[in-house]
C-alpha cells in the first residue's frame, strides 16, 4: 500500500472542490479498491466536503488525544488504495485509530468533538451556529455508526472520493 502520491495529493485537492466522498467499510483493501468503478457504495456514509486525510485526521487526533502528526505518521492515515488514471476516483484507507475512536465513543464525547471539529479552520467557520454544528454531529454519529459496524466485523475504513 502506497502512501498518496504528489499527483494523487493533486487529484485529492481538484476532486476536493466539489466532489463526493463516501466513506464506507470493506475487509481488505482489495475488496475496498472494488469498489473505485462502482456507482453507490453499499452503506456508505456521505461526507461530501471532509477529506480523508487532514479532515479525518483532525478529528482522529480530536477524539484520542493524539497529534494530528501522530496520526499523519500511521501508515493507513490517507494511504493509496487505488485510483483511476484521470484522478476521477479514488480510494484512500482510514487508520483503524479512527475507526476504533468513533466505534468507542460515547455520544457526549462524539459531540463534544464535532463541536471542536468544526471549530478547526479546515471547516472556516462553516460550523459556528447552533444548527450547523448539530449537522455535524449528526455526521460524526453516521461516522460512528459506521465505525462500529466496521469494527465488529473485524473491516477497515475507506473514502471513495469521485467528481
Amino acid at each position: 500500500m502506497a502512501r498518496l502520491s504528489a499527483l494523487s495529493v493533486v487529484c485529492l485537492t481538484v476532486l476536493g472542490m466539489g466532489a463526493w466522498m463516501d466513506y464506507f467499510s470493506a475487509a481488505d483493501d482489495a475488496v475496498a479498491a472494488g469498489q473505485l468503478d462502482v456507482g453507490e457504495v453499499p452503506g456508505a456514509v456521505c461526507g461530501n466536503g471532509i477529506d480523508p486525510a487532514v479532515m479525518m485526521g483532525t478529528l482522529e487526533a480530536l477524539l484520542t488525544g493524539r497529534t494530528y502528526d501522530d496520526v499523519r505518521a500511521d501508515p493507513r492515515q490517507c494511504a493509496l488504495v487505488a485510483q483511476e488514471e484521470d484522478c476521477a476516483v479514488v480510494v484512500t484507507t482510514l487508520t483503524d485509530g479512527v475507526r476504533d475512536a468513533l466505534a468507542g465513543a460515547s455520544l457526549s464525547d462524539l459531540r463534544v468533538a464535532a463541536a471542536a471539529w468544526g471549530r478547526t479552520e479546515e471547516f472556516n467557520g462553516e460550523f459556528d451556529g447552533d444548527e450547523d454544528a448539530g449537522e455535524l454531529a449528526e455526521l460524526v454519529e453516521a461516522f460512528a455508526d459506521l465505525s462500529r459496524e466496521a469494527r465488529s466485523a473485524g473491516h477497515h475504513l475507506y473514502c471513495r472520493i469521485s467528481m
